[in-house]
């Protein structure tokens, strides 16, 4: 459920504080672009600032804390913009993992790989002349990139991209689904997976009564907001202002910083 009202987190900082430090441990996972790193034009620009890797590196290091940077971005890509060891990874909305110096891949989405490969080479030949469309191919999944793409040539590159999963996957299967992003459209396998799932997982593995909790600025971290709210403990934190599933919101990127500090406050000093 989104709402309008969502408190900011400032309003509330006195009881934030007191869930954190109540609590044995906490669960710190965070998106990436929009909320670790600033968003930018070109996302291969996108870079994790270095007061956030310092405060990634103190949770890190804190025994009542595991922290996992979940995103969109392929895993390898991920690994190399945040360049913290010892930290969980989720890449690809949690298809592929990083956790305790191993990869995994979520249940049946290598089958996808091929089916996506397709889509993307059809949509390199099919929006060549739309200007500042950029198609990404992520192996399990793709982003079409519609940031610097004039306005009303968006709605013509929603259309090829869906027209274009559905082609692929009537003929050649497995399924795709295509998901809004932040001004980018997302193709990936139909396989029940995104960030929510990811942020399940990343709780379960932590010790009984750690607090979870998940800051993200995009669409697609409505999965994980839900899923802490199904769960009925922990809390989300959405970076923007727009209606959301999350608990609280930061009116800015740079402002994540300053909650980091509080989860470093209650549980590394």
């Amino acid at each position: 459920m989104q709402t309008t009202d969502t408190p900011p987190l400032w309003s509330a900082r006195e009881a934030v504080a007191d869930r954190l430090a109540a609590a044995p441990g906490a669960v710190c996972s965070l998106d990436f672009d929009g909320t670790l790193a600033p968003i930018v034009d070109d996302s291969d620009a996108a870079a994790l600032p270095a007061p956030l890797r310092e405060r990634l590196v103190a949770l890190r290091d804190c025994e009542s804390v595991r922290v996992a940077v979940v995103s969109g971005r392929e895993l390898a890509d991920l690994r190399d913009r945040v360049a913290v060891e010892g930290v969980a990874y989720a890449g690809n909305h949690g298809l592929e993992r990083w956790v305790d110096g191993r990869r995994s891949v979520a249940p049946d989405a290598r089958l996808s790989a091929d089916a996506v490969s397709r889509v993307c080479d059809r949509l390199g030949d099919r929006l060549a002349h739309v200007p500042g469309v950029v198609i990404e191919d992520k192996a399990l999944t793709a982003t079409v990139h519609v940031r610097t793409v004039p306005d009303d040539r968006v709605p013509e590159v929603e259309r090829v991209v869906g027209e274009t999963v559905e082609e692929v996957t009537s003929v050649d299967g497995p399924a795709l689904e295509v998901r809004d992003g932040k001004a980018i459209r997302e193709i990936r396998p139909a396989v029940g997976w995104d960030k929510g799932r990811a942020v399940e997982q990343l709780v379960r593995e932590a010790p009984d009564g750690w607090l979870p909790l998940y800051v993200g600025d995009d669409v697609t971290d409505e999965d994980a907001f839900e899923a802490l709210r199904e769960r009925g403990r922990g809390f989300g934190v959405f970076v923007g202002d727009r209606e959301t599933a999350a608990d609280y919101r930061l009116e800015r990127q740079r402002d994540v910083a300053e909650l980091l500090e509080l989860v470093v406050d209650a549980h590394c000093e």
